[in-house]
C-alpha cells in the first residue's frame, strides 16, 4: 500500500470518528459505568467488596448473584426479593424519569447493585477513534449516581450533546444484568450483562439508535472511585470504533438527591 493511500485512508477514518463521536459518546456512555465495585490485589486478582456508601460504611445486602448466572427466581427471589418491584414489560421514558426523580436509598439494596459505580458525582472521560492505537478525539461528562427502590441504580449525564438518563437493575427471571439508557432524543437504548471474571463486567448492545450498529464493553480496571474500560463498536462484524474510557469519583451525592433527614 502506498504512503499516499495509507495516510487517505487514516484521514477517512479520523473524519468519520469526528463526525460520529459525540453520537457514539452517547450511545452507551451510562453502561460505560455500570461496572463492579472492587479492586486488585497486589497478584493482580480481584477482590470482592461488600457495597459501601461514599463515606465507607457498609450496606446491607438482599439475596443476589453471588456469581453470574448462578442465582436467579429459582434460588434468590424468595423472601425480601421476592418482595422487590417489578420491571416494566416495555421500558419508557416515564418510568426512568420517575425513578430518577426519587431520592438515594442504600437501604436493603440487592447485591446485584456491586455492578455499579458507587454513587455520588463522577467526572467520565471518553477517548476514542476508529481503532486501539488511534485514539483521535476526547469527550467528558460529568455524572449523578444513586440508587433507588432498592434494586435500582439511575443515574444523570450531563455533556455537550445534552442529557441523558440511564437505569441499571438485576432481573430474576433472565439471570443477568439489564441496563437502559435514555437519549436526549427520547431513544432508549438497551443492553444486557454479565460478569466474565470475578467482579468484572461485560455488557452487549442489544438495542441501540443507531441502526445496525453493535456495541461491546469490558471493564479492565475497577475500582471504587476509579474506573477504566473498553468499547468496541461494530457494523456487521466489521470494527468502525474504538473508545477507551476512565471514571473518577469526584464527591459525595448532593444533598438534593438524599432523603430529607427525620426528626
Amino acid at each position: 500500500m502506498s504512503g499516499g493511500r495509507m495516510k487517505g485512508e487514516v484521514l477517512s477514518a479520523s473524519v468519520l470518528v469526528r463526525k460520529r463521536g459525540m453520537k457514539l459518546f452517547q450511545i452507551l456512555l451510562g453502561g460505560l459505568l455500570v461496572v463492579a465495585c472492587g479492586e486488585e490485589n497486589k497478584e493482580g486478582g480481584h477482590v470482592e467488596k461488600t457495597p459501601v456508601t461514599a463515606s465507607g460504611q457498609e450496606l446491607p445486602v438482599t439475596g443476589a448473584p453471588e456469581e453470574a448466572g448462578q442465582s436467579g427466581a429459582g434460588e434468590g427471589a424468595t423472601g425480601d426479593v421476592a418482595d422487590l418491584p417489578p420491571l416494566p414489560e416495555v421500558m419508557t421514558k416515564e418510568f426512568i424519569m420517575a425513578l430518577w426523580a426519587k431520592p438515594h436509598d442504600e437501604r436493603d439494596v440487592i447485591k446485584g447493585l456491586e455492578a455499579d459505580f458507587m454513587p455520588g458525582v463522577w467526572k467520565w472521560v471518553r477517548r476514542i477513534g476508529p481503532r486501539k492505537g488511534e485514539l483521535v478525539e476526547n469527550f467528558e461528562a460529568s455524572l449523578i449516581s444513586k440508587w433507588v427502590d432498592r434494586r435500582f441504580a439511575v443515574s444523570k449525564f450531563s455533556h455537550d450533546g445534552g442529557v441523558q438518563y440511564s437505569v441499571m437493575t438485576y432481573d430474576y427471571e433472565t439471570e443477568g444484568y439489564r441496563w437502559w439508557e435514555l437519549l436526549p432524543d427520547g431513544f432508549i437504548n438497551e443492553f444486557s450483562g454479565k460478569q466474565y471474571w470475578r467482579e468484572l463486567m461485560e455488557w452487549k448492545s442489544v438495542r441501540l439508535s443507531e441502526e445496525g450498529m453493535q456495541m461491546r464493553m469490558r471493564d479492565t480496571i475497577r475500582r471504587e472511585k476509579s474506573i477504566k474500560v473498553i468499547v468496541e463498536f461494530k457494523r456487521e462484524g466489521e470494527l468502525v470504533a474504538y473508545a477507551e474510557d476512565e471514571g473518577t469519583w469526584v464527591s459525595e451525592l448532593p444533598e438534593e438527591h438524599r432523603s430529607p433527614v427525620k426528626q
